[in-house]
């Protein structure tokens, strides 16, 4: 790390009366996010926020996944890394060149917790979803991370870039304004309730809090 506008991710969590924890941060070294950083922060921040929002009982995982493809496209196509059609996007699973893993997995005794895939799920083999933790229906008082990521890693996008059907759909010359922002992922952990769910972590995740949090260590 040799500027402020790098940043730091950690991806950590305690444990209660045998009860495990997973959590995920993404900071500036400095004070303050760069404006690239910001603009990614935001779209990972809005993933998060409307995938929390969508779980409930009764429920699909695998659709939780599905929105935050949608909300990371929208947010892409925003700021010019994304172009053309969102549906197509959607439909050649694009947003899974820069979020390659799964939107979380259940957590409990274990960090990474069984029941995920009950007999005779099978995996879906697409970028993104291969690699889901989970494919099942949620129920009361199972308790999920939700933990949305946008990355820029050049193995991933060269593939990408190989592939005609993929590489329409991204600007490379945009990638590479944002490729410095290397990678931010936000972690929270929820228990499905009766008639939705309940987000057990209180870290600061807002863009202004953190920001405080960074001028003051800063400083």
């Amino acid at each position: 790390l040799d500027s402020s506008d790098d940043l730091i991710l950690v991806d950590a969590g305690g444990s209660l009366r045998c009860y495990a924890s997973d959590i995920t941060r993404s900071w500036p070294l400095g004070a303050a996010f760069s404006p690239e950083c910001r603009d990614i922060y935001a779209v990972v921040l809005d993933m998060q926020k409307s995938v929390i929002a969508a779980c409930g009982p009764g429920k699909q995982w695998e659709d939780m996944h599905m929105l935050s493809n949608r909300v990371a496209a929208q947010g892409l196509i925003k700021l010019g890394i994304l172009r053309g059609s969102l549906d197509d996007i959607l439909e050649k699973h694009v947003v899974g060149y820069f979020m390659p893993h799964g939107i979380g997995h259940l957590i409990g005794i274990d960090t990474h917790d069984v029941g995920g895939y009950p007999t005779g799920v099978e995996r879906i083999n697409v970028p993104g979803l291969r690699y889901l933790r989970a494919r099942r229906e949620m129920l009361p008082r199972m308790a999920f991370t939700v933990e949305p990521g946008l990355y820029f890693v050049d193995a991933i996008l060269a593939d990408a870039r190989a592939k005609p059907e993929i590489a329409e759909h991204i600007d490379f010359d945009a990638v590479a304004r944002y490729r410095k922002v290397g990678g931010i992922r936000i972690e929270d952990n929820i228990v499905i309730t009766e008639s939705g769910c309940d987000n057990l972590t209180s870290c600061p995740k807002e863009i202004a809090e953190i920001e405080q949090i960074r001028q003051v260590a800063y400083n």
